[in-house]
């Protein structure tokens, strides 16, 4: 797996090592270099006369070389050519092949045949389960705890209300989370003080590795793993903004404006229960009526 950050780092440090210091911030693109092979520059993005990357290249604000770093507007649309963009690596994808440095899924286990790498388990586990036999949690050498080791890819709260999910739940809640699992059939764990943690809800393996009749195989199904959560635009959207934005203008002072979007789930994938239809939520929770 190749990590873009990663991999930006070690071209730096030992570029830079054959090169003159230049006086630019840290994690900036070299300059003064010619294009490796591996890229393809637009004809659009000039190079020097020697046929190597300079300010100009990936700058479309004239002289740029010649500011200030910190009087630079980086809110010009030109600031990066053609601009501006979404992200800071779509403009990257300009030149470097997208595919090249895309994160693997670990995710996704199964293969075409229906078959699974080794390696890829061995990202989470010391060494690979077999998904045919049955594990207490010991037994399942994972790398960190449960509770920590989602953090190793994904943000604490990579979704809204996610950190207010990780506590331990109470006697009332417990009782009704032991009882969605005898009657579907389903696992809830928590972790080792009895909190709820990101498996508590996800899945960690792709739908069919684990025999969807056992409890911890199954999850709902027909998402697409590769393609992710899917939302779509919901007609309530205009209301949810007006009624959030308020107050999100007053907590956020000065900092970037936050655009909030009301989106309705149409596709899900890796969860215990459907969220779609609120059977994840009843697991746990109960609502009057």
């Amino acid at each position: 797996m190749r990590h873009v950050l990663a991999f930006a780092l070690l071209f730096v440090s030992v570029a830079a090592a054959a090169l003159p210091p230049v006086d630019l911030p840290p994690m900036h693109h070299l300059v003064n270099i010619k294009p490796s092979k591996a890229v393809t520059v637009p004809r659009d993005f000039p190079l020097n006369h020697r046929g190597e990357i300079v300010c100009e290249t990936c700058h479309g604000i004239e002289d740029i070389e010649d500011i200030p770093f910190e009087e630079v507007d980086k809110r010009e649309p030109e600031f990066l050519r053609a601009g501006p963009y979404a992200k800071t690596t779509m403009f990257c994808y300009r030149c470097h092949e997208e595919k090249a440095y895309r994160r693997q899924n670990i995710h996704d286990l199964l293969d075409e045949r229906g078959k699974y790498d080794e390696k890829a388990c061995e990202y989470c586990h010391q060494k690979a389960p077999d998904p045919e036999k049955e594990y207490t949690r010991e037994q399942l050498k994972l790398r960190l705890p449960p509770e920590t080791i989602c953090l190793g890819c994904h943000l604490k709260t990579p979704h809204l209300n996610a950190l207010n999910h990780l506590r331990k739940p109470d006697k009332k809640m417990r009782r009704r989370m032991q009882a969605a699992e005898r009657k579907l059939g389903i696992i809830l764990p928590l972790d080792e003080q009895g909190r709820i943690m990101c498996v508590t809800c996800h899945s960690p393996h792709e739908r069919g590795l684990i025999d969807v009749n056992k409890p911890a195989g199954k999850q709902v199904a027909g998402g697409d793993l590769k393609e992710g959560v899917v939302y779509g635009d919901h007609p309530w959207d205009t209301v949810y903004r007006a009624d959030k934005q308020a107050r999100l203008d007053k907590l956020q002072g000065n900092a970037r404006p936050v655009k909030l979007h009301y989106r309705r789930l149409r596709s899900e994938v890796l969860l215990r229960l459907s969220a779609k239809d609120g059977s994840l939520c009843l697991a746990c929770h109960a609502f009057e009526r």
